[in-house]
């Protein structure tokens, strides 16, 4: 009898003690304007984070990096679904089907494999789906962010030269004044108004001041000056006035060929607006981050 008495004294030990542990996490892990992270989307999503990237979350330090991580997203995920709710965007079942055979097909799973695998791990697929929900709000607010996207001129050509190397083949007129002080500056300012056509400048409207050069070569071939307003200049458009070695000049802008193929100038054209989504959203992530009323319950599991 008494064995047996130690033993149910021993078992309501452990019992008690498991509670007392249990009761340290929290039942809301944390807060999101007004709205509930539970307990159960932790531990759910935690698993499910755990089976996917293979984490060992006996180690204390990958226990505690995965423990963050899964805050973190379960309070980014919140804070998409409320801002995909305040602008009427949904989520249909077929697109969650979707984006789960996409990731199969990219795995070389066959169809349904990856529900199976997960459940077969005990993940809830609750949380994988609503995981996938959220990266598909991001989604659309990424492509929606492209209307809003344009990629300057400049832009494109700073990127040719940082990304190939590459020189640009150019045709322009380069007007340098005779004289200095604010008379010259004021004849320059008039002729950059009146020069607008490269085939059509007439030396009428610059020779008693000013003299003129048609250039066709390479941008490289220029002085660090000119070569840098060029850069900053539209083809078919007038530079500002600019100094050089001491002398008033202005360039008007002909022609500005980048000796780049077609296709790799598309791709380059196509990285820069994906670049410039990604920032935007990025921006657009942040804010709502720090508009948002948040409380974590507790800091370590």
């Amino acid at each position: 009898m008494k064995k047996i008495f130690s033993k149910k004294i021993f078992s309501i030990v452990i019992i008690l003690f498991a509670n007392t542990v249990f009761a340290n996490i929290p039942d809301i892990v944390a807060i999101v304007n007004d709205r509930p992270i539970t307990k159960y989307d932790f531990e759910t999503r935690k698993k499910l984070l755990a089976v996917l990237n293979n984490m060992d979350v006996s180690n204390p330090n990958i226990n505690h990096s995965l423990t963050a991580a899964t805050i973190n997203m379960l309070i980014e995920e919140e804070l998409l679904l409320q801002h995909a709710n305040d602008v009427g965007m949904k989520i249909k079942d077929e697109q969650i089907k979707y984006a789960i055979n996409s990731i199969e097909q990219q795995n070389n799973m066959p169809n349904g494999a990856m529900i199976a695998h997960l459940k077969n791990q005990g993940v809830t697929i609750e949380s994988f789906k609503k995981q996938i929900t959220g990266e598909l709000i991001k989604y659309n607010i990424i492509n929606s962010l492209s209307n809003s996207i344009t990629v300057a001129p400049s832009e494109i050509d700073v990127a040719i030269i940082n990304t190939f190397n590459s020189d640009f083949l150019i045709q322009a007129w380069i007007f340098t004044a005779k004289e200095q002080g604010n008379d010259s500056y004021a004849q320059m300012q008039t002729l950059r108004k009146n020069v607008t056509n490269c085939d059509k400048v007439n030396p009428t409207l610059y020779e008693d001041f000013a003299d003129a050069v048609k250039f066709d070569g390479r941008l490289k071939e220029l002085h660090a000056n000119t070569e840098s307003i060029i850069h900053d200049t539209n083809v078919d458009d007038r530079s500002s006035i600019y100094q050089e070695d001491g002398k008033l000049k202005m360039v008007l802008l002909c022609k500005k060929d980048a000796n780049v193929s077609p296709e790799n100038l598309d791709k380059l054209k196509t990285f820069l607006s994906h670049k410039k989504m990604s920032q935007k959203a990025t921006k657009l992530f942040k804010d709502l981050k720090n508009k948002a009323n948040i409380k974590i319950m507790f800091t370590k599991y």
